[in-house]
């Protein structure tokens, strides 16, 4: 065998593995793309703490400690944007009016099923959201702090308890 047929094996061997290399990497993220949008607000927070826990090097207490933290911002931002919901709709339901006239039925037929899709996750994300605020409540002291736990909680607060501790030695 000449060495030309080798390195042209090679090279066709070559660019083959890295043709099924990006079909595959294409089919995951398709893939993963589906999977969050099916499992929705769940799933980000998920996702939002597996971050955390890598980038950061969390350890298991860090984690738990920041869990709560996580899903209360979580909850803010999707009660935010429920409170709002009503004028996204108004605003879809327009723009989905505007769409259809210039849409054929069978593409009409398609745009209601993508919007009903949009609503069933909706439907999962209010339902996470509701779930995730009857766990916050569980969660946090049904008692108010006392004026040293707030202080606690401010960074001037730890600094002046330090200053308190320290004249206390």
């Amino acid at each position: 065998m000449s060495r030309g047929v080798v390195i042209g094996g090679l090279v066709v061997i070559f660019v083959a593995g890295v043709l099924c290399g990006v079909a595959g990497i294409s089919f995951y993220h398709t893939y993963e793309r589906e999977q969050r949008k099916e499992r929705g607000a769940a799933a980000q927070h998920d996702r939002i703490m597996t971050r955390l826990t890598q980038e950061l090097a969390l350890t298991a207490e860090q984690r738990a400690d920041i869990e709560p933290i996580v899903t209360g911002a979580h909850v803010a931002i999707l009660e935010l944007r429920f409170a709002h919901q009503a004028e996204i709709e108004a605003i879809l339901m327009h723009g989905m009016a505007a769409l259809k006239t210039k849409l054929s039925s069978e593409q009409q037929t398609r745009l209601e099923a993508m919007y009903a899709r949009l609503q069933r996750r909706w439907t999962k994300s209010r339902d996470y959201l509701e779930s995730m605020k009857k766990r916050l409540t569980w969660l946090e002291p049904s008692y108010p702090p006392s004026d040293s736990e707030l202080l606690m909680h401010t960074h001037l607060g730890m600094d002046a308890l330090d200053k308190v501790n320290e004249q206390a030695h």
